[in-house]
């Protein structure tokens, strides 16, 4: 589940970092796109967080 969310993060970063360079900044697409490229990074962050909390607390049971 966490590699389906990571592509979904990289894809949402990916087309709105580069539709950013072609749009004209101000406009309301402009907006929406960069609103677009925060959502992306904030999903990629949780899947990362949630990734390094699973491993340390699984280490953490095995000892």
């Amino acid at each position: 589940m966490g590699r389906v969310a990571l592509g979904w993060a990289a894809f949402l970063i990916l087309a709105s970092g580069v539709l950013l360079l072609m749009l004209t900044p101000g406009t309301p697409e402009f907006v929406i796109t960069l609103f677009t490229l925060c959502l992306g990074l904030l999903l990629a962050l949780i899947v990362v967080a949630g990734v390094v909390l699973t491993r340390r607390r699984g280490k953490r049971e095995d000892g």
